[in-house]
């Protein structure tokens, strides 16, 4: 759970890179983004809620699985000024 308005910037961060694989992200992430910009800001349920869902979106199938060794491997890697990564993935036909 995030203390402070920089974690949750580094959380929302991470997430971003996986938008494209996770069903109503932005309304998902609304909650989270809002606080962003809030210098004072108390953690509320809400704000919990939303942070599960993304993690729990982040962490399940499809967006995450075993590799299949036979299948082609991508990386897409994302830098700035401040910081680099990097995500090695593949995509997997449904089973």
């Amino acid at each position: 759970m995030p203390t402070k308005t920089k974690e949750v910037k580094s959380f929302l961060g991470f997430a971003n890179f996986y938008w494209r694989f996770i069903q109503n992200f932005s309304h998902t992430a609304k909650l989270l983004n809002d606080l962003k910009g809030k210098k004072k800001w108390k953690w509320k349920e809400e704000y919990q809620q939303a942070f599960d869902k993304l993690k729990d979106k982040i962490t399940s199938q499809p967006v995450l699985s075993l590799p299949e060794r036979e299948e082609k491997f991508r990386i897409e890697i994302d830098t700035s000024k401040h910081a680099i990564g990097g995500v090695l993935f593949q995509e997997q036909k449904e089973k």
